[in-house]
């Protein structure tokens, strides 16, 4: 296995076969977005999921259950994880009103509540033109809105129940294709942070203009990746209302990815001399890429441990100069050194950064206490920073987090609850 782009793994991306699903196109499945009640205090919210072919992703906030649909004729749909149970949206007056979830024995229906809207939208970030979408609340008035600060890879504007969790609260949501991704120009795959956050920053101030939201209660969400580019526009925009982080890292890029990568030889099975040796050929490549090199002088070094016999193991193909290899050589060149550190300085803005005890892509344990050291160095007076007992980078409890745990399809107690009421509390959000 080639260790690269590990951390580009956001929800629950890993483990559930693209081949199950089926594919309906954005604009069909835009109407059945949104939050479901069945009473009791029981809501499941669901949006559209571009990581995993378009499909609708649903959260129970009651259970915590998280899963995937798959179509099986209109309006109907079948839980990929349990064959027994189908969800069929309700529709009255041309429009989807409500949603049953039958299975074997029980059969159970929801009101569809917290109406909203969506539009596309698009907004020029330097040379690039970034184009996503605007979910506000059908409600008068001027509403509240995060901007989404997407994780690594070709991250587009679907991020499923994300969407629908803030839009139930009162909360807009604007979430673009990242730059190269989906419809919006640029290139991700050589981009620095600054420039990726650059991205976040006009998005910000593209909703300022709006007359329909409320310029004084924008913020931002970073999420993996996004500790990093969303902290760094957050530094930038003195009158951001509120910062919400999820399993960003508090360390640089270099010690992130080398947990990162130690966690996956770990996973699979490499002995412990066997992973000193492995680590020390990469932070000797990062190290050239950092100080500037070429990728020749990079491959030269890696080669000189073709005679380890682990070697073939992690490259069990001969390596090769592509235009893929090159942009990750001028992705880490660029990109080694960010450390959101430097940016937390310098941020006062309400801040709530919440971790996972079991991640594999963020070292939580040495980030939590240097996010709160920069917190408090800028004199940030609302700030909360939490480890999530039990949680991955995906969200869901985990034994160990490894890349190959099975999946529990079980959000981690503690997240949801924990940013919803930090939310209530501010006035940003409401029930």
């Amino acid at each position: 296995m080639c260790y690269k782009y590990l951390f580009a793994l956001l929800f629950f991306t890993y483990g559930v076969s693209q081949a199950q699903q089926k594919s309906i196109s954005r604009n069909e499945l835009y109407q059945y977005e949104g939050t479901y009640d069945f009473g009791n205090e029981h809501r499941i919210t669901l949006g559209i999921f571009d990581e995993l072919n378009q499909s609708l992703a649903y959260l129970d906030l009651k259970t915590l259950k998280i899963g995937l649909l798959n179509p099986t004729s209109p309006g109907n749909f079948r839980d990929i994880n349990d064959s027994t149970k189908t969800f069929a949206f309700i529709s009255k007056d041309n429009k989807i009103d409500g949603l049953a979830i039958v299975n074997d024995k029980t059969k159970a229906i929801a009101k569809k509540v917290a109406p909203h809207q969506v539009e596309s939208i698009s907004f020029q970030s330097g040379k690039n033109l970034i184009k996503g979408d605007l979910y506000l609340p059908a409600t008068e008035g001027k509403h509240p809105v995060v901007v989404f600060a997407h994780g690594s890879g070709a991250a587009t504007r679907g991020v499923g129940f994300f969407t629908t969790f803030f839009l139930q609260l009162g909360i807009g949501i604007l979430t673009f294709d990242k730059q190269g991704a989906g419809a919006s120009s640029g290139d991700w795959e050589t981009a620095s942070f600054d420039e990726l956050a650059n991205d976040i920053i006009a998005g910000v101030d593209f909703l300022k203009a709006s007359k329909s939201i409320d310029p004084h209660k924008i913020g931002i969400m970073g999420n993996s990746q996004g500790g990093w580019t969303g902290s760094i526009a957050a530094s930038k925009v003195k009158d951001l209302a509120f910062l919400v982080m999820r399993v960003g890292a508090g360390e640089n890029v270099f010690n992130t990815i080398s947990h990162e990568y130690k966690s996956s030889l770990l996973a699979d099975g490499f002995t412990t001399s066997e992973i000193n040796e492995i680590m020390a050929m990469y932070h000797a490549n990062w190290d050239l890429a950092a100080k500037g090199k070429t990728w020749e002088d990079g491959n030269k070094q890696i080669l000189s441990y073709r005679d380890k016999e682990w070697f073939k193991k992690v490259y069990p193909q001969e390596r090769t100069k592509t235009l893929s290899s090159l942009k990750w050589w001028t992705w880490l060149s660029k990109n080694l050194s960010y450390d959101s550190y430097n940016y937390l300085q310098h941020i006062k803005t309400p801040t709530i950064w919440l971790m996972g005890e079991k991640d594999c892509n963020v070292n939580s344990q040495k980030s939590y206490p240097r996010i709160k050291s920069a917190l408090q160095l800028a004199k940030n007076n609302d700030y909360t920073v939490a480890i999530i007992p039990k949680m991955a980078h995906n969200g869901m409890v985990a034994k160990n987090g490894y890349y190959n745990e099975p999946l529990s399809f079980e959000y981690a107690m503690g997240f949801w609850e924990t940013l919803e009421q930090w939310l209530i509390d501010r006035k940003i959000g409401k029930k």
